[in-house]
């Protein structure tokens, strides 16, 4: 299909993006119809803004609900979302810390300022979502998130790259295709709907 304005479509990474879910979640909704799609000669996958808006009203109905349900139930507990932050740069862990404050959900934060940090840290506990940084001394971040991926208990775990590198110059091909990849100074908000659709997800499964 060619759409008839190619700027009413965007790229998966900038769906997700506005979602606030990973490439997976996106894939997921894109296979099964929700998302309308097309591709381009070369082989790209596009996503249809006004499917993407839907899902987000979608979303967002959902997390009314599940937000009025809460309410509700006062006697269950909500569960807090597990959250680790990979990274050498002590400016974005203190951000991760005002993020931890500030955003008004409830979540459990793990900073580890290294790779092999992170993989100790990571192998002793279930997280939801890992922030990982592609330039880091003694192991980069694309050893890490290989490494994370091989974890048992970090199968559901949604796993995301940050870099203060250009885009443009970070080898897609050593990330798996799922992964996504944000740029540094980082979005609080593209940050907030990352953690708040996991916050929202364990709750769900929780009965919350």
């Amino acid at each position: 299909m060619n759409p008839t304005h190619q700027n009413e479509y965007v790229s998966t990474q900038k769906a997700c993006e506005i979602l606030g879910v990973s490439k997976t979640i996106v894939k997921r909704l894109a296979d099964s119809g929700e998302l309308e799609t097309w591709k381009t000669p070369g082989g790209h996958r596009r996503i249809r803004l006004d499917s993407i808006k839907k899902t987000l009203e979608e979303k967002h109905g959902v997390e009314e609900h599940l937000s009025s349900k809460n309410a509700k139930l006062n006697s269950v507990q909500q569960k807090a979302v597990s959250v680790m932050v990979i990274d050498d740069d002590p400016v974005i862990q203190q951000l991760f810390i005002s993020y931890e404050k500030n955003f008004g959900i409830p979540m459990h934060l793990t900073q580890a300022f290294n790779g092999y940090e992170g993989l100790i840290k990571a192998g002793e506990k279930s997280l939801s979502i890992i922030f990982v940084d592609i330039n880091m001394p003694y192991m980069n971040g694309y050893e890490a998130i290989h490494a994370l991926r091989r974890f048992k208990n970090l199968e559901q775990a949604t796993l995301i790259a940050i870099t203060a590198e250009p885009i443009q110059s970070i080898d897609r091909n050593q990330l798996p295709d799922d992964i996504v990849l944000l740029d540094k100074p980082l979005n609080p908000d593209v940050i907030k709907k990352f953690i708040d659709y996991e916050f929202q997800l364990i709750n769900q499964k929780n009965g919350a």
